[in-house]
């Protein structure tokens, strides 16, 4: 090792160590700031998801969405007994079929499979995009409701529940049921 090589090694020995400094003093400073200040945290929490399907809008349009759903599903599903029929039917003609008319009707058969894949891909896109835009005016007066309740009743935080992101609350800490009567009620 050079000389060069040790100057640098010893300087970033010397980094690290006021970065840990730093880093602890920050830990403290903050820590008590947040001790202090722990007394005057109200937290709450809303499942949006569980909002949407209980408000009357959000049923409405979820009864929309499932009609529209089945209508798309009927097209895929008589798309898929074709292309079931177009199997079925090369499988009991493949030995009376010349080598030429056989690979016609499997290359027709892979090309209907193909067009058949890319209709289910399509449905379940225009779905999403259209489940995402019914759905955001909803969240977006949701999350208005949730900032007036917040002020009314001096929340500092208040989280969305999901499957993973809140694993325990106190009871009293959902706020979902107020959300929904409040969104119905000023929908009436």
């Amino acid at each position: 090792m050079t000389r060069g090589d040790g100057m640098k090694v010893q300087q970033s020995n010397t980094m690290s160590r006021l970065a840990v400094a730093l880093l602890m003093a920050m830990a403290v400073i903050f820590g008590g700031l947040a001790t202090a200040s722990a007394q005057d945290v109200k937290i709450g929490y809303v499942d949006m998801q569980e909002a949407l399907n209980s408000i009357e809008e959000g049923k409405r349009v979820k009864a929309r969405l499932e009609r529209e759903f089945a209508q798309r599903q009927e097209r895929l599903d008589a798309k898929q007994n074709e292309v079931m029929q177009m199997r079925q039917e090369l499988e009991q003609q493949a030995m009376m079929l010349s080598e030429d008319a056989r690979r016609e009707r499997v290359t027709t058969l892979q090309t209907r499979m193909q067009e058949l894949q890319e209709l289910y891909l399509q449905l379940q896109s225009e779905l999403a995009q259209q489940e995402a835009e019914a759905t955001k005016s909803i969240f977006d007066r949701m999350r208005g409701i949730i900032a007036t309740m917040a002020r009314e009743q001096g929340y500092t935080l208040i989280l969305e529940r999901t499957e993973s992101s809140v694993l325990y609350a106190a009871d009293g800490m959902n706020l979902t049921t107020e959300l929904v009567r409040r969104y119905n009620a000023a929908r009436n």
